[in-house]
């Protein structure tokens, strides 16, 4: 299966490129994780969980998700006119959300459940603004094939904030996981404009009318882009707000530690094939329509059989294993990852195959599920807030496993809409 996904040299060399890198950027927190979780407490990375939410929800809507459509004008100029256009959305987007955090700063953190994280909520809008910046310069890089710049970035990025954080931590500075985030995502920028020999041309002056112009042809991408980006966001960021506000940092530390350490699997390898497949479902569905779907199948199987031994090894080991790796003050978290699991595998298998969503065609049918997928997670983890930790992190696996199977049907329905 795997000679016949990867017969395409040309594409079996850009996952192969964005995989490299990332491997090499998830090389770095796996060796660096183990000394955090000595260095900070789970009521650290509880934190930085919580700031992490805000800053993923607002950076989704942060460049009007015009960044997406870098990826299909025919022209390079039009294109990079949608990336100027990205650039100026974040910048304002960034402005306007930073009225209500520094007027209700206090009364956010109160009802959020954690007073501690008032003073980092002035950086969240800067944090946006980088965020949307990256975003659109990572899909101007990927439309230019050059995959390369895209996977050092990421390994750029790792380093500054791996290496950022242990120093803090050592040092002893408040919020030291928050800061190495922050300075991971200015290097990574930062690399990206110094290595594109054309950002010049990229920044160059552009008369409002093109802007505006650009802003209306792609509309259907804030239009619905933004509902369904918050709503998706929203829900994958709200154990998070809900376990701090029902539960204790505590618990949301380890919840996002072992999201984190089971996601790397889906970072090194899900995430490459799906920047890369974006372009591919695009050329298949200009090339052969028709033949989409059955590759789509074939992604699918071969991505969730990939991870399907997980699932029993942290099942029966989970607590050994984070306690030997992590301290023994993580043990719990893996009893948690004995859940967490099954929801991560299916994700991992179905996640990446929303590039075919992503089409004009299809924008409807992405922003459909996102709502449902919000609107069915928030009710569920409320009314389960009640009960232990356990059954409340049952009852979130339950919701994934079926949404996400919903997921996978419109997916593939998505295909034959492009036929």
């Amino acid at each position: 299966m795997l000679t016949k996904l990867f017969k395409n040299n040309e594409f079996a060399k850009n996952v192969l490129t964005l995989m490299t890198g990332t491997v090499l950027a998830q090389a770095v927190p796996i060796a660096i994780i183990p000394i955090l979780t000595r260095i900070f407490t789970p009521e650290d990375f509880g934190l930085l969980a919580l700031y992490g939410a805000f800053v993923s929800i607002l950076g989704v809507i942060a460049t009007g998700r015009y960044e997406i459509a870098i990826m299909l004008p025919k022209e390079n100029e039009e294109a990079r006119v949608l990336l100027q256009v990205s650039a100026l959305v974040a910048l304002f987007i960034s402005i306007f959300i930073s009225i209500p955090l520094f007027i209700w700063n206090t009364e956010i953190a109160s009802f959020l459940g954690n007073k501690a994280i008032a003073p980092w909520l002035y950086l969240v809008p800067i944090s946006v603004l980088l965020t949307g910046v990256y975003q659109a310069l990572t899909y101007w890089n990927n439309r230019q094939k050059k995959f390369k710049n895209t996977a050092v970035s990421r390994v750029n990025q790792s380093l500054f904030q791996g290496m950022t954080q242990t120093g803090l931590g050592f040092a002893k500075i408040t919020g030291g996981l928050i800061w190495g985030q922050f300075i991971g995502i200015i290097s990574s920028i930062t690399y990206l404009l110094r290595k594109d020999r054309s950002y010049r041309k990229i920044l160059q002056k552009t008369e409002v009318s093109t802007l505006k112009l650009q802003m209306k042809k792609y509309q259907k991408f804030p239009k619905y882009g933004i509902i369904g980006g918050l709503c998706d966001a929203g829900a994958t960021q709200m154990p998070v707000l809900m376990l701090t506000k029902f539960y204790s940092s505590t618990v949301t530390g380890m919840f996002s530690l072992t999201f984190r350490v089971l996601n790397m699997p889906t970072a090194i390898i899900s995430s490459a094939i799906a920047q890369v497949l974006f372009q591919k479902v695009v050329e298949i569905s200009q090339k052969a329509p028709e033949k989409l779907n059955s590759y789509i199948i074939k992604m699918f199987l071969f991505l969730f059989l990939l991870y399907l031994p997980a699932v029993p090894i942290l099942f029966i080991w989970g607590d050994t294993l984070f306690a030997f790796v992590f301290g023994e003050e993580w043990g719990q978290a893996g009893i948690y990852a004995g859940y967490l699991v099954i929801a991560v595998a299916i994700r991992f298998a179905v996640s990446p195959l929303s590039a075919v969503l992503g089409l004009e065609k299809n924008i409807k049918k992405g922003v459909f599920w996102q709502v449902l997928y919000l609107c069915t997670m928030t009710p569920t983890l409320y009314i389960c807030s009640s009960l232990t930790v356990e059954q409340f992190f049952l009852a979130f696996v339950i919701h994934e496993v079926v949404l996400y199977i919903i997921y996978l049907m419109l997916i593939l329905k998505g295909t034959k809409a492009i036929v």
